[in-house]
C-alpha cells in the first residue's frame, strides 16, 4: 500500500476504537479465548480482531486498502455467524451491527478522501469487497445454521497456532457455554426421510404417552393477560403445534434441531412458572422425562455410535429439585420470594438496560432461568459446571453491588440464597461422586424397552378403522370412512402426485407390513397410518380439494382416539 491508504486505513482503525465507541467495541478489541467461546474455531475459520488487524497495518501485511477492508468486515461478520442463532445474543449481535453500521460510514468516507487526494474519482460503494490483487480471501456468507452455542465475538488470525486470548468481557446469560469437547462429539446429521420418520414417531408416541401434559404445550402462549410478560422472559417461543408444522413442512435441517425444540418447550415452562410451588413445574418435568426417554430409544438407537444431540446431564431432575428449592425460599422480613431477582437476566428488571457499570465489573452475566436453559439443553457436560453457573447467580450480585447502601438488600438476599443452594449444591457433588451417582449415571445411559406389538392387535385396530364411515354434513351421505385410503393411489391417473408426496402408504400396504412383521414397535405402525392422512393433505390442499381434506382430517382423527384407547388398555 502507498502512503495515502496507509493513512486512510490507520484512520479507519483509529475510528474503530475510538473511546466514545467503548460501549460497543471492547468486544473485539482482542482475540477471543476458546474458554468462554468453545467450539469457536469450528465455527469461525478465520477469526480477526481489531488488535491483530493493527499489526497486519504495521507489519505491512495488505496489499491494498481493500484487503484492509474485508479484515475489518470479517471481525463483526464472525461475530454475527458465530452468535445468530442464539436470539438472547443480542449484547453481542447489537455491538457487532453497531460496528459493521460505523465501519462503513467509516470505509465510505475513507474513499470520498481517496477520490480527493488522488485526483479522480472512486465509488465508496465498490470498495467493499476484495478486488483482483488480494490473496483469495473469501467473504463469509453468514448462511450457516449454528444451534445453541455460547458466547461470542471477534477473533484472531493471527499466527494461526497460537490459541487467542480473551481480554473481553461477556454475558453468557444469552449464550449457552458449551465446552469444546461435547461440541465435537455431536454430529449434525441432516435431516432425511427415515429421520424425520423417526421425528414424527416420538412426536406422535408423546403426545398419545403424555395427554395431560401435552394439552398445556399444542398451541403458542396467546393469554393476553399473561403474553406480554411471556414475551420479555421467553426469547424463544416453542410448542407442539410449531414442532408438528415444521416437520410437515420439512423445516428442519437436522436431527438435534427437532430434540433442541422438543427440549425448549419444557424449558420456557420451567423458566416461566416460577411461583412458589408452582403447579406447571411438575408437569414439565414429566414431559421432559418421557421426550428423553423417546429420543433415546427412536434416534440414539438408531444412530449409535453417531451422536445427533447435545446429551442432557444424567441427574438433571435432581439439579431440578435444587433450582425449586431455590424458588421456594422467602424473605424473613416480608415472606416475598427471595429468588425473584435471580430468575432473570438483569436488564429483565432494569426496563432492557443494563446498569450503568454492570458489565464493567461482570464478565458473565447468568440467572436461574438461564441455568435452567443450559440444562436442559444439554449445554453442561458435569454436575460442576451446573454448579458452577448455579453459585455465579449469587457471585454476581454481591460482586456488582458490593460497598453499595442503596442495594444492601439485594447482597442480603444474594447472600441467603446463596447459603441455601451451597447446602443442596453440595450434596449434589457427593451424590455425583459416589456409588449412587455411578448407578444412576449408568441408569440414564440404558434405553427404554418396548414390546413388539401383536399381529392380531395391530389387525384389529385396521379392521376397525376400515370399517368406519363418514356422513357429509352437507349432502347426507354416508360413505366408507376410508374407501380413498384402501389402496395405493393410482399414479397414471393422478400423474403429479409423487410431486407433492414422497412416501406413499395406504392401509393395504400397512396390512401387508404386518403380516411380515414389519412393525417393531406400535409407533412404527401408528406412524405408517398417520402417513396415509397426511398425505391426503399433502396433496389435496394446494389443490383445495375440500372434500378429501375433510375426509382425511375425519379418519386421522377417528384413528388417534382409536388408537389411544387400545394402547391405554393395553
Amino acid at each position: 500500500m502507498d502512503k495515502i491508504d496507509i493513512k486512510i486505513c490507520a484512520e479507519i482503525h483509529n475510528g474503530l476504537t475510538a473511546p466514545e465507541r467503548g460501549n460497543q467495541n471492547y468486544l473485539f478489541l482482542s482475540p477471543v479465548d476458546e474458554k468462554y467461546a468453545p467450539g469457536y474455531l469450528t465455527v469461525i475459520k478465520r477469526p480477526m480482531d481489531l488488535g491483530t488487524l493493527k499489526k497486519n497495518l504495521d507489519r505491512d501485511v495488505y496489499a491494498s486498502r481493500h484487503e484492509f477492508y474485508s479484515d475489518c468486515q470479517l471481525i463483526f461478520e464472525n461475530a454475527l455467524l458465530y452468535n445468530k442463532d442464539i436470539p438472547d445474543n443480542k449484547f453481542v449481535l447489537d455491538p457487532a451491527r453497531s460496528m459493521m453500521r460505523a465501519f462503513e460510514k467509516l470505509r465510505k468516507a475513507a474513499e470520498r478522501k481517496a477520490a480527493r487526494l488522488s485526483g479522480g474519482t472512486v465509488k465508496a460503494d465498490s470498495a467493499s469487497g476484495s478486488n483482483s490483487s488480494t490473496t483469495g480471501k473469501k467473504k463469509i456468507s453468514i448462511k450457516v445454521k449454528r444451534k445453541k452455542s455460547t458466547t461470542d465475538i471477534s477473533k484472531a488470525d493471527e499466527p494461526p497456532k497460537k490459541k487467542p486470548k480473551l481480554k473481553l468481557k461477556m454475558s453468557s446469560d444469552k449464550s449457552f457455554s458449551k465446552s469444546l469437547s461435547n461440541a465435537q462429539k455431536v454430529e449434525d446429521l441432516p435431516m432425511t426421510l427415515s429421520r424425520r420418520a423417526q421425528c414424527y414417531k416420538i412426536y406422535n408416541s408423546l403426545k398419545r404417552r403424555r395427554p395431560t401434559e401435552c394439552r398445556w404445550f399444542l398451541k403458542p402462549v396467546t393469554d393476553p393477560m399473561i403474553v406480554r410478560d411471556y414475551k420479555e422472559k421467553i426469547k424463544s417461543p416453542m410448542d407442539l403445534g410449531t414442532i408438528s408444522q415444521k416437520l410437515d413442512k420439512n423445516k428442519y435441517n437436522t436431527v438435534g434441531e427437532f430434540v433442541d425444540d422438543l427440549r425448549l418447550v419444557a424449558s420456557n415452562c420451567l423458566i416461566y412458572n416460577t411461583t412458589i410451588n408452582d403447579s406447571f413445574r411438575p408437569v414439565a418435568v414429566d414431559f421432559l422425562t418421557t421426550t428423553e426417554e423417546l429420543c433415546r430409544y427412536f434416534i440414539l438407537k438408531h444412530e449409535a455410535p453417531k451422536k445427533p444431540y447435545r446429551s442432557i446431564l444424567y441427574c438433571w431432575v435432581e439439579c431440578m429439585k435444587v433450582i425449586d428449592e431455590a424458588i421456594k425460599l422467602t424473605n424473613p422480613d416480608d415472606g416475598h420470594q427471595t429468588a425473584w431477582f435471580f430468575l432473570h437476566p438483569v436488564n429483565y428488571f432494569c426496563g432492557g438496560q443494563w446498569p450503568d457499570g454492570y458489565l464493567d465489573k461482570i464478565e458473565k452475566p447468568i440467572d436461574l432461568g438461564c441455568v435452567v436453559k443450559n440444562l436442559i439443553l444439554g449445554v453442561y457436560d458435569s454436575v460442576d459446571e451446573f454448579v458452577r453457573d448455579c453459585k455465579l447467580v449469587t457471585e454476581n450480585c454481591r460482586k456488582a453491588y458490593a460497598g453499595d447502601a442503596s442495594n444492601a438488600s439485594m447482597v442480603d438476599k444474594a447472600t441467603r440464597l446463596q447459603m441455601m443452594m451451597e447446602k443442596h449444591l453440595n450434596q449434589l457433588v457427593i451424590f455425583d461422586k459416589s456409588d449412587k451417582g455411578t448407578k444412576a449415571r449408568e441408569k440414564a445411559s440404558k434405553t427404554m424397552t418396548m414390546k413388539r406389538p401383536d399381529k392380531e392387535f395391530l389387525k384389529g385396530i385396521l379392521k376397525e378403522l376400515r370399517a368406519a364411515t363418514y356422513t357429509d354434513k352437507v349432502a347426507k351421505i354416508t360413505e366408507s370412512a376410508t374407501l380413498h385410503f384402501d389402496k395405493p393411489v393410482d399414479t397414471t391417473i393422478f400423474t403429479d402426485y409423487t410431486k407433492y408426496v414422497d412416501t406413499p402408504m395406504d392401509l393395504e400396504t400397512i396390512a401387508k407390513k404386518i403380516d411380515q412383521g414389519v412393525y417393531v414397535t406400535a409407533e412404527d405402525f401408528e406412524y405408517d397410518v398417520s402417513l396415509v392422512f397426511k398425505n391426503c393433505e399433502r396433496y389435496n390442499l394446494p389443490k383445495k380439494n375440500v372434500h378429501m381434506l375433510t375426509i382425511g382430517k375425519h379418519t386421522a382423527k377417528l384413528f388417534r382416539k382409536m388408537f389411544a384407547e387400545k394402547m391405554a388398555a393395553v
